[in-house]
C-alpha cells in the first residue's frame, strides 16, 4: 500500500509542476506583445518589431501564416550581417483586428502604413511563405529596393489536403485547446527537438529518412538550435494568432490580382522542389511572370528552405544578394 500512495503522491506532484509549467508558459507567451513597438495608423495601433542597426539597410520582413512577428528572432543572421529589420503584425494576429482590412493586398497597405510612420524612406522586401503574398502586393503599389521570396504563396492558396489531415495539420488547423496545443509543441522542441523537426519534415515535406535525418542533425547545432525553438516560440500562443492565420487561409483561397509588370526591381525566389505545403506552382508563376528575377530551387527541409545543408546555401545566397542590392 505504502508504495500506491508513493505512486499517488508522485502522479499529484507531476500533474501539479506541469499545471505551474504551463501557466507560466501561457503567462510568458501571452505577455510576448508587450516587447513589441507599437505605432499610431489610420488601421489603429500597429505592433512592429525594429531590430538591428539603424543605420542598415531596411529589410521590411513579410512573416510566415500562423507566427508572430517575433518569428524574426530566427532570422538574427540577418542583423549579424548588418541589416535592420522591420516586421509588421498583420489583421488578427496578437491585438490587431481582424477586419481592419478587407483582403491580402490590405496588409501591404498596413506595412507601409507603419513604414511611412518611421520616416524609412527605402525597403528591401523579405516575403516567407504566405507572407510572401503580401510582400508581391507592397512591391506593386509602393517603392522597393529588391525582394527575397522563400517558399512563397505568390497566387490563389488552397492548404495541402495531406498536410492539414495530418496529425500535425489537424493540431494547428483546430479551434480545440489552441494554448494547450502551443504548449505542448514549445515544450517538445524543447525537450525532443529531434523528435519535433521530423514531425514538422513529415508534415511540410517529402523527403527520404535519410535526407530527413540529415536536416535534424543540421539543426541540432548550438546556434540552429537555438533558432528552431525561437521559431516555434513564435508559433504561441495560438489563441492569439489562430484568426489572423484561418483568415489568410481563406482570403489567399480567392483569385489574386497581382499586377506583375509593376515589379521591375532585383528578384531573388527560392522553393523546394519537396514543398508539401506551397506547391511549385507558386514558384512556377514567379518565374512565367518575372523573367529577369533570380531563382533556386533546392530539397534542403521542404517548406522550410532555411534548414538543412542546403539551408545553409540559401541563407549564404540570400544574404549575398541584399547586400548586392544594398
Amino acid at each position: 500500500m505504502a508504495i500506491f500512495y508513493w505512486s499517488l503522491a508522485l502522479l499529484g506532484l507531476l500533474f501539479i509542476s506541469f499545471v505551474v509549467d504551463y501557466q507560466r508558459f501561457l503567462t510568458q507567451r501571452r505577455n510576448v506583445s508587450h516587447q513589441f513597438l507599437t505605432v499610431d495608423t489610420i488601421y489603429g495601433e500597429v505592433e512592429y518589431l525594429d531590430l538591428g542597426p539603424k543605420s542598415g539597410p531596411v529589410i521590411l520582413f513579410s512573416t510566415g501564416g500562423g507566427s508572430g512577428i517575433d518569428s524574426v528572432y530566427a532570422f538574427d543572421w540577418l542583423v549579424n550581417h548588418g541589416f535592420r529589420i522591420i516586421a509588421v503584425n498583420r489583421p488578427g494576429y496578437y491585438k490587431l483586428p481582424v477586419d481592419v482590412v478587407d483582403s491580402i493586398k490590405g496588409h501591404a497597405h498596413i506595412y507601409h502604413a507603419v513604414i511611412r510612420k518611421l520616416d524609412i524612406q527605402e525597403v528591401h522586401l523579405f516575403g516567407v511563405s504566405m507572407g510572401g503574398l503580401a510582400a508581391l502586393y507592397y512591391a506593386q503599389l509602393y517603392p522597393v529596393k529588391s525582394m527575397v521570396l522563400w517558399s512563397a504563396v505568390t497566387g490563389t492558396y488552397h492548404p495541402n489536403q495531406d498536410a492539414t489531415e495530418s496529425l500535425l495539420g489537424k493540431l494547428f488547423m483546430t479551434d480545440k485547446g489552441k494554448d494547450f496545443i502551443s504548449w505542448m509543441m514549445d515544450r517538445s522542441a524543447r525537450l525532443f527537438p529531434k523528435a519535433t523537426v521530423r514531425a514538422l519534415l513529415k508534415a511540410e515535406s517529402n523527403l527520404s529518412k535519410e535526407e530527413m535525418k540529415q536536416v535534424i542533425d543540421s539543426l541540432m547545432d548550438g546556434e540552429e538550435k537555438k533558432r528552431f525553438i525561437q521559431f516555434i516560440s513564435s508559433l504561441a500562443p495560438m489563441s492569439q494568432l489562430y484568426t489572423g492565420m484561418m483568415d489568410e487561409v481563406q482570403k489567399s483561397a480567392s483569385e489574386q490580382q497581382i499586377t506583375w509588370e509593376q515589379l521591375r526591381m532585383p528578384i531573388l525566389a527560392i522553393h523546394s522542389s519537396v514543398d508539401e505545403d506551397v506547391g511549385m506552382e507558386h514558384f512556377q508563376r514567379l518565374k512565367d511572370h518575372l523573367p529577369h528575377g533570380e531563382y533556386m530551387v533546392v530539397r534542403a527541409g521542404g517548406h522550410f528552405v532555411w534548414w538543412g545543408a542546403e539551408g545553409k546555401e540559401v541563407i549564404k545566397r540570400t544574404v549575398a544578394f541584399f547586400k548586392r542590392a544594398s
